[in-house]
């Protein structure tokens, strides 16, 4: 009995003694429990308020409106309009493939851009927006919003597009926007570029003024539920996004169309070539104008590859810009230069004459005048108002093609111009250095006697031709050119010629227009319209040839431009520059495979002269203040 008793109180303890084990544990469970969660619930409460926050909250960046492009009155140019599109969220779907079936069913999609859409899928963060249609009109954008429960992942915006201009005549200035590139991307941190629906400047101006006309991104606060669908915004006006500057250009937007009128024929389409005119005083273009044109639009809404052959078969080359990246022989134009070197040389005196009779012997080669009869006697000024080809193959052996090459550096030639739409080239202006370095061979004097006529290895564009013929104009400064107003500009080095030579030289170009017999003579420069009456222009003519003439064709009659197939008739080039007495305006013209100088190039040059004469009130001072430009 005592047993028990004793085993019952062993028991008894090792129960109490359990008992308040497991109680203290107990108590040290729920103390932990409760320390942690006052930490939770207070000490740590502010932090997992904001985790919380985070998970309800997202943020969506806001692509900023792009800047337009305007002329120098503020008429738009690249402005902005409403772009209807679809995007798809590829984190919001997970049959990708049936949601762009559906999609192409209503707007078909073509393989090339499935691929491309597939692709930024595969290379973007699943919650980025990937474009999936672009411009898209109301009527197809009013058929996906109706079936929009049907496509997961689709989302339809109405952002923000470019337009230009549908008749295309600033297309080679203004350039277009696409995509970026993932060079474009890896030399800019910005991350809009990664956005696919996001665009920037691809050429011209829109590119070379990217960073105005961008603007800077925004963020816009969302409040998403447990499927990440959102359900409210919480827009900020602290965030939003800032809207890019607008680009102003020196361009003449009327004057730009005109000057494109003049390029129409009756049976051929739009002339093939390029015109520039230019503020002499400011530099300013107020043209510059390459022709045929293209539709910059289509590089927005998408190039197809029809288009894209269209503009690559087509022979006058529509997407190439021949105002800034044509190089074409200057031909006559280019006896200025010669002129001017052999007066600033002073070994030439201009009352000499030289007698042409239609060629010149050197060697065992004939070189031959433009007029087979030759002009006769000739001084410098006679020759330049007929522009005697002769004369000019005489004096030239006397200067040296050195003296030359300088005096067309000072003029302008040669020289590539940063007008910030990139694609400039400088042409050439050929020395007895460059055939060396370039061709590994020695200069002969008949390279001489064919660059003394704008010939052979010369070659320049519109732009250089007016800035050459600006120059001259101006007779003080060597007039650089400028497109985008608000520009920091250097101001003009002088032109550091005798103002007598450059005298002579502009008297000679006047007798070219002015004076009968000469090769540009019209009674009326401007026409019979009496608000330029009274106005005189001076100028030169030039016709480049593209093709050599054998010995026979010349024994039987060269055969006449109309007469020849259009890839084989010469460059009509023509420059010059009014009023004479207050010079305002300069012009270089060409023509492709237009004939002769005194044809098509001049007639386009005097039409836009006059009403650049017209709407600038006769050469009066410039709309704009010249001191804002420089």
């Amino acid at each position: 009995m005592p047993s028990t008793i004793s085993q019952n109180k062993i028991d008894k303890n090792l129960v109490t003694r359990r008992t308040a084990i497991l109680g203290a544990g107990g108590v040290g469970v729920f103390g932990v429990l409760g320390a942690r969660l006052y930490q939770l619930q207070v000490l740590q409460a502010e932090d997992y308020r904001t985790l919380s926050d985070n998970n309800r909250f997202n943020f969506n960046m806001l692509l900023p409106e792009r800047g337009e492009i305007k002329d120098r009155f503020g008429v738009p140019l690249a402005r902005n309009r409403q772009n209807f599109r679809l995007v798809m969220i590829p984190e919001r779907t997970s049959e990708i493939g049936k949601t762009l079936d559906r999609v192409s069913r209503i707007s078909p999609i073509s393989p090339r851009q499935r691929e491309s859409i597939e692709k930024d899928i595969r290379q973007n963060p699943k919650f980025v927006p990937i474009l999936v249609k672009d411009n898209v009109d109301w009527e197809t954008f009013t058929a996906l919003n109706m079936q929009l429960h049907a496509l997961p992942g689709i989302v339809s915006e109405a952002g923000q597009g470019r337009a230009y201009p549908e008749n295309g005549v600033f297309s080679h200035v203004l350039g277009y926007i696409g995509r970026a590139s993932q060079k474009d991307i890896e030399g800019d941190d910005d991350p809009l570029l990664k956005q696919p629906t996001f665009r920037i400047g691809k050429t011209g101006v829109e590119a070379a003024e990217e960073k105005t006309l961008r603007g800077s991104s925004g963020k816009l606060k969302v409040e998403v539920n447990a499927r990440g669908r959102i359900v409210r915004e919480w827009p900020d006006p602290e965030t939003r996004a800032k809207r890019g500057k607008d680009v102003w250009l020196t361009l003449d937007a009327e004057l730009q169309e005109f000057a494109a009128k003049q390029f129409a024929t009756e049976d051929e389409g739009d002339d093939s070539g390029g015109v520039c005119l230019i503020d002499v005083l400011t530099g300013e273009l107020r043209t510059l104008l390459s022709m045929p044109t293209f539709d910059a639009n289509l590089f927005v809404s998408g190039l197809t590859q029809s288009d894209m052959d269209r503009m690559n078969s087509d022979p006058k080359r529509p997407q190439y810009n021949k105002a800034i990246a044509g190089g074409y022989p200057p031909a006559s134009t280019y006896k200025m230069v010669v002129m001017l070197a052999a007066l600033e040389s002073g070994l030439i005196d201009p009352r000499k004459t030289v007698f042409c009779s239609g060629k010149l012997r050197l060697g065992n080669r004939t070189f031959h005048c433009w007029k087979r009869q030759g002009h006769g006697k000739m001084d410098m000024r006679d020759a330049l108002k007929n522009s005697c080809d002769t004369y000019f193959y005489d004096i030239s052996q006397i200067i040296g093609i050195d003296a030359i090459a300088g005096v067309a550096r000072r003029l302008g030639l040669g020289e590539s111009y940063d007008i910030s739409i990139g694609g400039s080239i400088s042409g050439i202006v050929p020395t007895e250095s460059w055939k060396q370095q370039r061709f590994g061979t020695g200069w002969r004097m008949g390279d001489t006697l064919n660059a003394s006529i704008g010939q052979g290895f010369v070659l320049a564009t519109p732009l250089q031709l007016a800035v050459m013929t600006a120059r001259i104009a101006n007779t003080q400064d060597a007039v650089l050119p400028n497109l985008v107003i608000g520009q920091s500009l250097p101001n003009f080095e002088p032109l550091d010629f005798n103002p007598v030579h450059l005298a002579y030289v502009r008297d000679a170009m006047w007798s070219v227009t002015s004076e009968p017999g000469g090769t540009a003579y019209r009674q009326n420069p401007f026409g019979t319209d009496t608000t330029v009456k009274g106005i005189e222009m001076a100028g030169k003519t030039g016709t480049g040839q593209v093709r050599g003439i054998s010995a026979a064709e010349r024994a039987t009659g060269i055969r006449k431009n109309e007469k020849l197939p259009w890839k084989l008739r010469d460059h009509s080039i023509f420059v010059g520059f009014a009023p004479y007495d207050r010079p305002r305006f300069a012009i270089g013209t060409i023509v492709e495979h237009g004939g002769s100088g005194s044809k098509r190039a001049a007639d386009i040059s005097r039409a836009v002269l006059g009403e650049a004469l017209r709407r600038d009130g006769l050469g009066q001072a410039s709309a704009l203040d010249p001191g804002a430009l420089r």
